[in-house]
């Protein structure tokens, strides 16, 4: 099984955040574990958007890792609990370092070294292959993407050693309800990004289509501008109707783009009501020739692995669940960004 998008902010367990705010004797408004694991349990019920969830909880976990030892850490955590609970044979892990450097008082370059040394341990242990995804943030200033960028450029892949990759693409996430992509000048800037980190070798993703923050027509102006190799998520397509549905159909046949869809975080982030839409979509995927893949997202924030997510497709697909659940593990084979 391949997960291709992990946050690294919602995939570490609350115990090994615990141990590392513990550890590094870090302030923080809660005085025991069992406030701490209640406090990053996201439930759909108390949460309000999908601006709220990354905001509520991704400030925190995001502060505990920001440190060479707490990444690292973090970064080995991910790939030994995908091992264990679902066989997670590759995994390629995504973060943005520019929101770990703690206020100036690391080096990008110092957490992202931290985080490839945590998967080189984490492949050596389990013989998973991993690879770093570098996100850049709606949520960050232009000056600081074009930082990560040259931080994923500086740090691109230097081969598979014991199965690690090092860096291997570029994401855009964060926030969708500024609809950025809807703005000319921003999503100029963006692309002029993406185009350097593509001509260095790095591949791209995409978070677009999450929300109706997006929609559908942020995810054609994304393809048309970008091409990215695969898009985060994109279910807008679903409430795309008409012409815009027939052109983005069209348009992620012919490039071959894969969708990552994460089911449970999504009903979570309440961009869903319920799983109900999930047959018909998978389905509409696979009669229209557009790639997908099934993911976790932020596991342990929303309580789940990726033998569950696929059990999830598989239930809402019925009789078609085993060859369309076998044809999202070919894709993620072979849409994933690790060489080797």
């Amino acid at each position: 099984m391949h997960d291709l998008h992990i946050h690294l902010g919602g995939a570490v367990p609350s115990s090994v955040l615990w141990e590392i705010l513990c550890d590094n004797g870090l302030r923080t408004g809660f005085d025991n574990f069992t406030s701490f694991h209640e406090s990053l349990t996201a439930r759909p019920d108390e949460v309000a958007s999908l601006d709220d969830f990354l905001g509520r909880y991704f400030e925190v976990t995001e502060e505990i890792q920001s440190s060479p030892s707490a990444a690292s850490v973090s970064a080995y955590q991910v790939v030994a609990k995908a091992y264990r609970r679902a066989q997670v044979r590759a995994l390629e892990l995504r973060f943005n370092p520019f929101k770990r450097v703690r206020h100036g008082l690391h080096t990008m370059d110092a957490i992202i070294l931290a985080v490839m040394q945590g998967l080189e341990r984490a492949s050596l242990h389990y013989g998973v292959a991993t690879g770093i995804i570098l996100s850049l943030g709606r949520d960050l200033p232009l000056e600081a993407n074009w930082q990560i960028i040259d931080a994923a450029i500086k740090w691109r892949s230097r081969g598979a050693l014991n199965g690690a990759n090092g860096v291997v693409g570029i994401d855009m996430a964060g926030p969708e309800s500024r609809s950025l992509e809807l703005s000319k000048p921003w999503l100029s800037e963006v692309t002029t990004m993406m185009d350097k980190a593509r001509d260095a070798g790095l591949k791209i993703t995409y978070h677009v289509g999450e929300s109706e923050g997006t929609g559908a027509e942020g995810m054609l102006r994304v393809i048309d501008a970008i091409h990215p190799d695969r898009i985060g998520h994109g279910i807008e397509l679903r409430r795309a109707e008409g012409r815009l549905r027939e052109g983005l159909i069209a348009r992620l046949q012919d490039e071959g783009i894969c969708l990552e869809l994460c089911p449970t975080v999504n009903r979570v982030t309440r961009v869903v009501p319920d799983f109900q839409w999930l047959g018909g979509f998978v389905r509409l995927l696979a009669a229209n020739d557009v790639p997908f893949c099934i993911n976790t997202d932020n596991p342990y924030l929303v309580h789940t692995n990726l033998k569950k997510e696929h059990e999830i497709v598989g239930t809402e697909l019925g009789d078609d669940a085993g060859s369309l659940l076998k044809l999202a593990a070919q894709h993620a084979v072979q849409h994933r960004f690790l060489t080797a």
